[in-house]
């Protein structure tokens, strides 16, 4: 998570709430922490900034070429999927991010309508 909050300092106070909700005894999923992110791109996405907007996009790209094979894993599955999600669930301007994934978030965007519907102006169908 440091390598997110050092590329969105705007997460830090969101990541704190998460923080402590969480007693210390127990160890976080890794699973929630990405969704938790995923919740921030969706307010940011939602704001139309599109320097904001190129970042998270840029960012996705990133994790998804040199995380781990579980950063990657769980980025693709709970911060993609969590957006499309969103973006079925009400209409959310999901295009906005769409349009600037660059090559292997497009593929694992693409990949995604196996799962949910997303036609090919980046909008998820029902």
């Amino acid at each position: 998570m440091e390598i997110i909050l050092a590329d969105f300092p705007d997460f830090a106070a969101r990541w704190a709430v998460h923080l402590e909700s969480w007693p210390t005894q127990i160890q976080r999923p890794i699973a929630l922490d990405i969704t938790e992110f995923a919740e921030f791109a969706i307010e940011t996405i939602a704001t139309g900034i599109d320097a904001q907007i190129d970042r998270l996009a840029a960012f996705t790209e990133v994790i998804l070429l040199e995380g781990d094979a579980i950063v990657e894993y769980t980025f693709r599955r709970m911060f993609l999927e969590h957006l499309a999600q969103h973006s079925c669930a009400g209409g959310f301007p999901i295009k906005q991010f769409t349009t600037k994934l660059r090559p292997l978030g497009l593929y694992h965007w693409q990949a995604l309508d196996r799962y949910v519907s997303i036609d090919p102006s980046g909008i998820v169908r029902d």
